[in-house]
């Protein structure tokens, strides 16, 4: 009996090792913010969310420039390093196409409060959506969803939750946490006690809207097969299209690829509503 108690002892000291350190091998926060749209021209807004469980989240509302037909507003949930900073030449290239763009740092990212952990970030991706729906209804045009690497994971499960979306775009997608650790041997013998939070799970297959679906070919982080693996569920997508990037990795095809933001362009031209 000693020799069964110490073993589950161990095995409890183990989980609780395992469920310590997890955050601090998934979320890589940076809390300053090295610059603001206006360095880029873009025209923006500051804006403050507030999570359901009172955490202050903090973002910028971003308007297409001067000229630009303002299409519809996309609400960006951003990967898991850096913070809303770290996107400026991706919001502005989203701007040129006509969208504006709501993006907010989660929780112990940029000026947000708090800490990250996966329980803490669904919150957060579940307060941004309604934020983000107000003031595209100010603004008369349709919300649509932009996730990026971790936060695909968010955009997949608001996208399922909230059907009036218009369209949804990922990047660098992958199924869930346990599916990259899959690939690396090192994790196997922690697979069983990853906590199951940030996994799509049923919700791929409850998106509705039309969805675009981008892998870098030569993805270094997130295997071109995982995201392929995200695309063949959305099958409940009245419009389910892929775009392998042929340029780039993980962090740069949108900048290496000259085909990225026009496939999104021509994407949004099959998506929303001609007016």
């Amino acid at each position: 009996m000693k020799v069964f108690g110490g073993i589950a002892l161990a095995v409890i000291a183990l989980w609780a090792l395992v469920r310590l350190l997890e955050p601090r091998l998934t979320f890589f926060p940076v809390r300053t913010l090295y610059a603001d749209p206006a360095a880029v021209g873009v025209r923006f807004e500051e804006i403050a969310v507030t999570a359901a469980d009172g955490v202050h989240l903090h973002g910028w509302y971003c308007l297409p420039p001067g000229g630009t037909a303002h299409r519809a507003d996309v609400v960006f949930f951003h990967g898991n390093g850096g913070n809303v900073s770290h996107r400026l030449q991706k919001i502005r290239e989203l701007g040129r196409l006509g969208l504006g763009v709501f993006i907010v740092d989660y929780r112990g990212y940029g000026r947000s409060a708090g800490s990250p952990g996966d329980a803490g970030v669904l919150r957060d991706a579940a307060a941004m959506f309604p934020a983000a729906r107000v003031r595209a209804a100010a603004a008369g045009v349709p919300l649509g969803i932009y996730g990026e690497s971790l936060g695909t994971l968010l955009a997949v499960r608001q996208a399922a939750a909230h059907p009036e979306a218009a369209f949804l775009i990922l990047e660098g997608s992958f199924p869930g946490k346990k599916a990259v650790a899959t690939r690396t041997p090192l994790f196997w013998p922690f697979l069983p006690l990853l906590g199951g939070a940030l996994e799509m799970g049923p919700h791929a297959a409850r998106v509705a809207c039309p969805v675009l679906v981008l892998h870098a070919r030569a993805d270094e982080v997130i295997p071109l097969e995982l995201g392929l693996a995200v695309h063949d569920r959305l099958t409940g997508s009245r419009l389910r299209e892929w775009y392998e990037v042929p340029r780039g990795g993980h962090n740069d095809c949108f900048e290496a690829d000259a085909g990225f933001f026009p496939r999104i362009g021509a994407f949004l031209a099959q998506a929303l509503p001609r007016s």
